[in-house]
């Protein structure tokens, strides 16, 4: 009979194997943003989550012998991580749909089904005794149960969906100057390329008898960070998986790309409000200016307040006093002050007198007397 060790890191793997499933079944049916992108890294957390589980399993008994059902089973996530995660990516940064050649990715799972299918519709006893017949032993653990050629043919499929994800990403910040979600796959993209360094750096110590197999634990360790890293961008800024850009919280003094990105969407809202006078709208509010944006409500705020030295009102009614006073001192406009403050955006009487003295110190009519006293 199998003896079950339970500690407090095994508790703490399984608490973030739940943690990466529920994140994935919220991204699996996320009807905001990119649906296509959510649901291929919604399956990319499924599978972390079940390689937690796996390990758990096995961590949990002092021989290997976990319910045979598991056996190889852990592969299929091996083989997938790196297809999810280009495909997921390529879609984030340039929108690409979904060809029939991208079915190519799914060849390495086909064929873990191809060699492993018959071992896969046994029954629990029948797995159990041929595996213990292949090792001849009761020690079934990760490095025996698989061939040395199947790890390194994993690793260097990781190996080559990384160096293809770096590519595009490289080309991607070499094709734009914006900076859309690139914090993200940057985080991504390092903790994924993290988990492959330590994963291949384990199994070519094991293999050479340089590390105990209780030493797979920082395999367990890089995935947690991952599902880490996932959890601060989907509760602290969400906005990210709805296709919008993101600033971080970061002051953008303290760091050029940043700087530069923020001085990029300072100049997008410049151009709103001076070529296309979205100010002009009556409904205008600070949500549909994000939305033109493409940016969140928080960061458009900040961009206002950290650049024009003010908040939404005041800087859309700066506008409309600026046009307003355009139109008032146009000597071929034969609009009366009523009509002007339709035009201009305003929504009343009142807020306009009210904005206008508080831009100008004076009222409409003085405003306009003064200034054609002095022509």
């Amino acid at each position: 009979m199998t003896t079950l060790h339970i500690d407090i890191w095994i508790l703490l793997f399984f608490a973030f194997s739940f943690q990466a499933f529920t994140l994935g079944i919220l991204f699996f049916l996320k009807q905001k943003g990119d649906k296509v992108a959510n649901k291929l890294f919604g399956i990319f957390l499924f599978l972390f989550s079940y390689n937690l589980l796996y390990n758990c399993a096995y961590w949990a008994t002092n021989k290997g012998l976990y319910h045979p059902h598991l056996l190889y089973t852990n592969l299929i996530p091996w083989v997938l991580y790196g297809p999810l995660l280009y495909l997921y990516i390529r879609r984030v940064l340039y929108q690409k749909k979904m060809l029939l050649r991208d079915s190519l990715h799914a060849i390495p799972l086909l064929l873990i089904f191809i060699k492993y299918g018959d071992f896969f519709i046994l029954s629990a006893t029948e797995k159990l005794q041929k595996a213990i017949k292949i090792m001849a032993s009761e020690d079934i653990t990760p490095c025996k149960i698989y061939k040395d050629y199947i790890i390194i043919i994993v690793m260097l499929l990781m190996c080559f969906y990384v160096g293809l994800i770096y590519k595009q990403y490289h080309t991607y910040k070499k094709e734009t100057s914006s900076a859309q979600i690139r914090l993200w796959i940057m985080y991504l993209l390092g903790s994924y390329t993290a988990y492959l360094l330590i994963f291949s750096l384990y199994y070519l110590l094991e293999s050479f008898q340089l590390m105990s197999l209780a030493g797979d634990y920082i395999i367990g360790y890089c995935i947690v960070v991952i599902i880490g890293i996932v959890s601060y961008f989907s509760f602290m800024q969400p906005d990210i998986f709805s296709g919008k850009k993101i600033i971080p919280y970061i002051k953008y003094q303290k760091n050029g790309m940043l700087t530069s990105f923020a001085l990029e969407m300072k100049q997008q809202l410049e151009d709103l409000m001076e070529i296309e006078k979205v100010y002009l709208d009556h409904t205008l509010t600070l949500d549909k200016l994000a939305d033109l944006l493409n940016l969140s409500k928080h960061h458009t705020s900040q961009i206002i307040n950290e650049y024009f030295q003010s908040n939404f009102f005041e800087f859309v009614s700066n506008y409309r006093i600026k046009e307003a006073i355009t139109l008032m001192l146009d000597t071929s406009n034969t609009m009366n002050i009523n009509e002007i403050i339709d035009a201009t955006g305003f929504n009343n009487r009142s807020s306009f007198y009210t904005a206008f003295k508080k831009k100008t110190g004076m009222s409409p009519t003085s405003y306009q007397k003064k200034s054609f006293e002095q022509f």
